[in-house]
């Protein structure tokens, strides 16, 4: 098996971000600026293996975009999401080839991250990825095999996430894609980046624009009904989560609401 990272990331004056994200493997890069161009080069990783990267520069705009080019572009039989703020494993690739050559079958695997930002805790087991653990799963932690993906015309969906106005959720709407079509998905507790704190480009606080988001991707995630119980759900049991924002539980109920009947 052959494996790519995916970097989306924006306004980047040259293509540094591969060192400084420590790529140790082929690598595609999309640069969301403002030209249009292709280049392609060779790297010496620290093992001394020549790897392959690809860097594109696009005026096109939104993250789902973004990763949909990259997946376009790529040449590798699994691939790993990433961003502009990782700090990329040394045994990143060993670790994710390992997995897949052990479940030759997965579609989609997780894996656990070392984050900077918050105490996150990660399941300590291999497990299946169910419901809550799809809704719980960020896109960094997210590989997938190009070509099952691809044969079941699984992609990033382009009216989600950051650079939309409709907030996240593309990496959950991706999973989702993945369980619809019956395909094996699995979480791996090995560790296969670093998070370093960065400001989000969508997320705010938990505003009026957050809830009218929230009710949009309910039921673009779930459907109409398990969508509207969800919408219902989160505003009534969570309310310690966005109480400091200074919003009421009818007040998130309303814009959630909203953005549920909200034609986008």
């Amino acid at each position: 098996m052959t494996f790519n990272l995916l970097i989306s990331c924006m306004h980047q004056k040259d293509a540094s971000i591969i060192e400084r994200s420590n790529v140790q493997s082929d690598v595609v890069v999309v640069n969301q600026c403002d030209k249009d161009s292709v280049e392609e080069f060779d790297f010496v990783n620290k093992k001394g293996r020549k790897c392959h990267a690809k860097f594109i520069c696009t005026t096109e705009r939104g993250l789902s975009k973004s990763r949909n080019m990259a997946i376009r572009n790529a040449w590798g039989d699994i691939c790993l999401i990433c961003d502009d703020d990782e700090t990329i494993a040394d045994d990143c690739e060993e670790k994710i080839l390992r997995a897949y050559s052990e479940n030759p079958d997965a579609a989609l695997i997780a894996f656990a991250l070392i984050r900077k930002d918050i105490n996150k805790p990660y399941p300590e087991g291999k497990k299946s990825l169910g419901f809550k653990q799809i809704l719980k799963t960020s896109s960094h932690q997210v590989t997938f095999s190009r070509n099952l993906m691809g044969d079941n015309n699984i992609w990033f969906d382009e009216k989600m996430g950051s650079g939309t106005g409709n907030g996240g959720g593309e990496e959950n709407m991706l999973m989702f894609s993945v369980k619809r079509k019956g395909l094996k998905m699995l979480y791996y507790p090995d560790y296969i980046a670093t998070i370093n704190p960065s400001p989000s480009q969508w997320f705010k606080g938990y505003d009026k624009k957050y809830f009218e988001n929230l009710g949009w991707t309910d039921r673009r995630l779930f459907g109409p009904l398990l969508g509207l119980i969800y919408l219902v759900y989160w505003p009534l049991f969570r309310r310690k989560v966005y109480a400091k924002d200074g919003l009421s539980i009818c007040q998130a109920l309303k814009y959630s609401l909203k953005g549920y009947f909200s034609k986008k």
